[in-house]
């Protein structure tokens, strides 16, 4: 129950209440939300565990509990599990580690692009140097596509350290003191007289390092109502450790020692999971501080001091949840999840072995049908009369060899049973069931390397498929990058920022040919990243960068070198260096110079040829050639612009007599003209009035001779008639 502390005959109102959960009232708390979560077994009456055992026995090819083995049958199993998930981790893997950087934190300004990438990098280094990030990445990632959620566990680890200040030489040594008052903090100052007489200084340091796993999902619940852990209200982790390794961890030592020890698991998940009987024995045997004893982390978000502010709280129990060992609170969840197939509004989603396990026992049942109608038409059963048999006749039957006979008295003694065959092509159903696998899940047996040209009639359909796999492939490393993989970042980056202080040592470190130095605590608060996902397949990124290569090539060309406007000097090494790191070259800049470096300026400026002193002389003297040249000219313009002036102002004063002049000139030219066409207009008519007096003449001249135009045609004709 809650510790009101109001006075008890007036219960303060809601907005004033004051009151204290005790750990008590918390261990009570966190007890009711497990057994309400799901994750464990409890709050969903065990459903998500059993589909995480048969994922994981489907996956070791046991199908044993859908499909029992029957004896004399056939017990070939179809692996379509196995195979699929194994299809896919690698590609999925290539697409987060193949490539420079898994995540970029987004700068809030220009000011502040230098810092985001200096933060990208440390972050990067944390995942990939200072922890084993494949191992962890494809672990999660396996677990995830088998068992429906794999997850990431991130914390802080601290240890003491010195830094070394300076030593004072034997003749020195008496300056100790002068050294000591320099220091703000002289306690904090170490100070060592060595044998030699020297004093050496030093000042005591924290070394803080960002550690990450991945867990079991079956060791990790969550509450009903979670769809996000970010977000969450409730959330465990269960583990098993060594007395002794969480006495190191900081646990109280007297409790942990009184806690039982782990002997042998209940859940069927973990024995599901074991390869080699790792759970056979349990760890009952071993004694004292070597005992392997379970605990919980909870998670749990509750307003404890009544303030109206809910806060985020550890706490750490044992298994039965009667003792709390450790509590603080917590300024966020240290976990992310990723699953390959979500469900909308909820935390739980599917995961490739749910999608084919249908198909799998469908493929298990036909191939076994297969391989018994084999057998069936190998060893074909026989009836035997027996009044026609002797004492040879079934030994020699049951010794089913070649070249061996049946003895009989009578040659119808034995005769074969006619049974049921497969009435329907056993190959081709299991085409069609893998098919269908493959629409379930979107991983295609041959998208790996292979040949467009041998899956199908044609290439073009070949690719087609395959491409349709890269993008549900795709589609999942999406899913994974936004989900767990950017809440890992987004978590590791908060976890270094949180715990740096001023007494930590700064960290340094190389990444490629420059040392940044980083002190975390002096990082902003990033919400906004950039995740990045990769091509599907590392030989489709070399191809893609091949061909923009030579598209590159043809533009310098082109444009007649890399001065742009299209391509630049920066432009050839940025597409140089990313070839490198997709052939898998980790220091591309042992190849590749950058020509925007110092180093490289420098050495292009040791290259030009020093000048010639006749030849500037010579330039020298061009340039005051040109200079007075260039004077001359402006002299003659402005000769030439007060000329023009003075022509414009003699032409404006005459402008009038001008055009009167030429108004009276065009005058005269009209009436010249119009004198003229009268003159030749009047010799036209004279002209062809006279014309006209002639014609008549001859007209009448003809008539009087009886040679009219009517008249000569038929004369001649009759003349020639």
């Amino acid at each position: 129950m809650a510790d009101y502390a109001a006075d008890d005959a007036a219960p303060p109102a809601k907005s004033e209440r004051a009151y204290v959960i005790t750990d008590s009232d918390l261990l009570g708390h966190v007890r009711t939300e497990r057994r309400q979560s799901i994750g464990f077994g409890e709050g969903d009456g065990g459903e998500l565990t059993k589909r995480r055992e048969k994922a994981l026995l489907y996956y070791k090819g046991d199908v044993t509990k859908d499909l029992p083995d029957p004896p004399n049958r056939s017990k070939a199993v179809s692996t379509d599990v196995a195979e699929a998930i194994d299809t896919a981790l690698p590609d999925l893997a290539e697409i987060f580690l193949s490539g420079e950087d898994i995540v970029t934190f987004t700068p809030d300004g220009a000011e502040d692009e230098d810092r985001a990438r200096d933060e990208t990098d440390f972050v990067q280094r944390v995942l990939f140097q200072q922890n084993p990030g494949f191992v962890i990445f494809t672990t999660a990632m396996k677990d995830a596509l088998l068992s429906v959620t794999g997850l990431f566990h991130w914390w802080y680890e601290e240890e003491e350290a010195t830094r070394a200040l300076g030593v004072l030489p034997p003749e020195d040594a008496k300056l100790a003191p002068a050294v000591e008052a320099q220091f703000g903090s002289p306690e904090q100052l170490q100070v060592e007289e060595r044998e030699d007489g020297s004093v050496a200084f030093s000042l005591p340091q924290l070394k803080g390092r960002i550690c990450y796993r991945a867990i079991p999902p079956e060791d990790f619940t969550v509450g009903q109502d979670t769809v996000t852990l970010a977000e969450g209200t409730y959330c465990a982790f269960r583990e098993r450790a060594r007395v002794q390794a969480l006495i190191e961890r900081g646990l109280d030592a007297e409790e942990v020692r009184k806690l039982p020890a782990y002997t042998r698991p209940d859940e069927t998940v973990t024995f599901a999971r074991d390869e080699a009987g790792e759970n056979n024995q349990g760890m009952g045997a071993a004694t004292g501080d070597l005992r392997m004893v379970e605990i919980r982390n909870h998670y749990l978000r509750i307003d404890r001091d009544g303030d109206g502010d809910t806060e985020l709280w550890k706490v750490v129990t044992d298994a039965a949840e009667t003792v709390i060992l450790d509590i603080e609170e917590a300024d966020h969840v240290p976990f992310s999840a990723l699953t390959p197939y979500m469900s909308a509004h909820r935390f739980y989603g599917e995961s490739v072995a749910d999608r084919l396990l249908e198909i799998m026992r469908i493929k298990t049942t036909l191939l076994r049908m297969l391989l018994d109608s084999g057998f069936f038409a190998l060893n074909q059963r026989m009836e035997v009369g027996l009044e026609k048999a002797n004492e040879y006749t079934i030994p020699d039957l049951i010794r089913n060899e070649p070249n061996v006979p049946v003895r009989t008295k009578t040659g119808d003694a034995v005769r074969p049973i006619s049974a049921g065959g497969l009435n329907f092509d056993v190959f081709s159903a299991l085409e069609f069931a893998s098919v269908m696998g493959e629409q379930r899940t979107g991983i295609v047996r041959n998208a790996q390397g292979l040949n467009p040209d041998t899956l199908h009639d044609t290439a073009a359909g070949a690719m087609q498929l395959i491409n349709a796999a890269q993008k549900r492939l795709r589609f999942i490393a999406r899913v994974f990058a936004e989900t767990g993989i950017k809440e890992l970042c987004l978590g590791i980056h908060r976890t270094m920022r949180v715990n740096w202080s001023d007494q930590h040592a700064p960290i340094q470190a190389k990444f490629g040919k420059a040392w940044k130095t980083a002190q975390p605590h002096q990082w902003p608060e990033r919400e906004d990243m950039e995740v990045h996902v990769g091509p599907v397949s590392k030989e489709h990124e070399l191809a893609m960068l091949s061909k923009q290569m030579e598209i590159v090539q043809n533009v310098i060309e082109l444009q007649g070198g890399t001065q742009g406007p299209y391509v630049t000097e920066s432009n050839v090494h940025n597409l140089l260096t990313a070839w490198s790191r997709a052939a898998g070259q980790k220091a591309p800049e042992l190849y590749w110079s950058d020509p925007q470096s110092t180093e490289m300026q420098q050495a292009m400026a040791k290259q030009q040829p020093k000048p010639d002193p006749d030849m500037a002389k010579a330039q020298a003297q061009i340039q005051a050639d040109q200079a007075r040249a260039s004077a001359d000219l402006q002299l003659q313009r402005e000769k030439a612009a007060a000329d023009l002036q003075l022509q414009r102002e003699k032409a404006e004063a005459s402008s009038a007599a001008a055009a009167a002049q030429a108004q009276r000139d065009h005058e005269l030219r009209l009436a010249e003209h119009a004198a003229d066409v009268q003159l030749r207009r009047e010799q036209m008519a004279g002209e062809l009035q006279l014309k006209r007096e002639g014609m008549a003449a001859e007209l009448a001249m003809k008539r009087e001779m009886g040679m009219t135009p009517t008249t000569q045609g038929p004369q001649v004709g009759g003349e020639a008639g």
